[in-house]
C-alpha cells in the first residue's frame, strides 16, 4: 500500500467528505430547490453549500451571471464526486485492509490510536465514520491506480526542469539533521554488566528489524524507552554541534533514510534514523530525482484522474442539472 505524506493529528480528520461536516445555518430553507439528479438521485442546494462549505469555497447569494458560473463550477465538482463515489463502491475492500490504511496512517504521522479517537472525538466524528472514510480512501487508491498508473510518463527533462525551477527548495545554509531514535534504557556506569549487556543485544535486535524494513516509528512507539516514542521516536532538527559527540560520530556520514550502528551512551543504547540530512549547499539532483519523480508522478496522476472522471466515467451515468 503506498505510502502518505506525515501531516500531524490536527489534519488527521481532513481527509473526510463534506458529509461529515454540520450544514450551514440557514440552509434548511433551501432544502426543497434540487439543482441536479445524478442516476435519479436529487442534489439539492442544501447538498450544494454544505459541499463548497467544506471545500473551502463560499456560494455568491445574488443571482448575476458570475455568481451562477460559480454555482455550476461546485455542482460539476459534486456531481464528479458523486459518480467517483459509486465507482468506488464496486470495489471489494476488505476490513484488514482497512486497519492496514489507518495503521500506516498513524505510524506516518506519529499518532497513536487513542490520540486518533481523541482528535475525531473533538470534531464529532465517530470511529466508525473514520473508518468508512478511510474505506473510500483505500477504495480511490484501488481505483486511481487501475485507471491512471499505468498512463503516468516523468521524463527525465521534467525532473531536471522542476529541479531547475525549485532550486532553492534544495538548498541549504547549513547542515542539519533530522533525526528519530530508539533508545534501549540503561546506566552503563552503575547496571550490573548483565543486564548492560542485555539492553546492548536488545538494541541490535531492534536495529535489525529495522534494517530488514519494519517501520521505525512503529518500533520506536512500541519498544522506546524514551519520551520521544509517543512521536515515533521524532527528534527533530539538531545542528552538528547540537548532538551528542557519540551519536554525531555514527551519523555524519548517514544519507537520509539511514539507520545508525548502535550507540552507547550514558543514557542507554540508541539507534538513531538519519531521516533527513541537510547537507550546506545545494542537493545534487542525483539525492533528490526520486522524490521529484515521485512529486510529479502524483501530480499527473491527480490531473489524468479528474479527467478520467469528468470525460469518461461521466458517461456511464445519467446525469441532470438544473442550474
Amino acid at each position: 500500500m503506498r505510502h502518505y505524506a506525515r501531516i500531524g493529528i490536527g489534519a488527521a480528520v481532513l481527509f473526510l467528505l463534506p458529509a461529515f461536516f454540520p450544514a450551514p445555518a440557514g440552509a434548511d430553507q433551501i432544502v426543497d430547490k434540487i439543482v441536479a439528479t445524478v442516476d435519479g438521485d436529487p442534489i439539492t442546494m442544501q447538498d450544494l453549500r454544505r459541499f463548497a462549505s467544506a471545500s473551502g469555497t463560499t456560494l455568491p447569494t445574488d443571482d448575476s451571471p458570475q455568481s451562477l458560473q460559480i454555482e455550476r463550477k461546485v455542482l460539476d465538482q459534486l456531481i464528479n464526486q458523486k459518480v467517483m463515489d459509486h465507482e468506488m463502491s464496486q470495489i471489494p475492500v476488505d476490513e484488514d485492509q482497512v486497519d492496514r490504511f489507518i495503521a500506516q496512517f498513524e505510524a506516518g504521522n506519529h499518532v497513536t490510536d487513542a490520540q486518533l479517537r481523541d482528535e475525531l472525538a473533538q470534531h464529532g466524528i465517530t470511529y466508525e465514520q473514520y473508518r468508512k472514510r478511510a474505506r473510500q480512501e483505500v477504495q480511490k487508491m484501488l481505483l486511481l491506480e487501475h485507471q491512471v498508473r499505468d498512463k503516468i510518463t516523468v521524463t527525465q527533462a521534467q525532473i531536471e526542469a522542476y529541479y531547475h525551477a525549485h532550486i532553492a527548495d534544495f538548498t541549504s545554509s547549513e547542515e542539519r539533521f533530522k533525526l528519530a531514535q530508539i533508545l534501549v534504557a540503561v546506566d552503563p556506569a552503575t547496571a550490573p554488566p548483565m543486564l548492560v549487556e542485555a539492553a546492548r543485544a536488545r538494541a541490535e535486535q531492534l536495529r535489525k528489524r529495522a534494517l530488514k524494513g519494519e517501520d521505525f516509528a512503529a518500533l520506536a512507539a512500541q519498544y522506546s524507552d524514551d519520551d520521544s516514542k509517543t512521536q515515533g521516536g521524532e527528534l527533530g532538527y539538531f545542528k552538528p554541534d547540537e548532538i551528542n559527540d557519540r551519536i554525531l560520530a555514527a551519523i555524519s556520514k548517514l544519507k537520509s533514510g539511514q539507520i545508525s550502528e548502535v550507540v552507547k551512551t550514558g543514557h542507554g543504547f540508541h539507534i538513531i534514523k538519519v531521516e533527513e540530512h541537510q547537507e550546506a549547499g545545494v542537493k545534487p539532483l542525483a539525492d533528490v530525482r526520486d522524490a521529484i519523480r515521485a512529486k510529479l508522478a502524483q501530480q499527473q496522476m491527480e490531473i489524468q484522474f479528474k479527467r478520467w472522471v469528468s470525460t469518461e466515467l461521466i458517461k456511464n451515468h445519467s446525469v441532470q442539472t438544473y442550474l
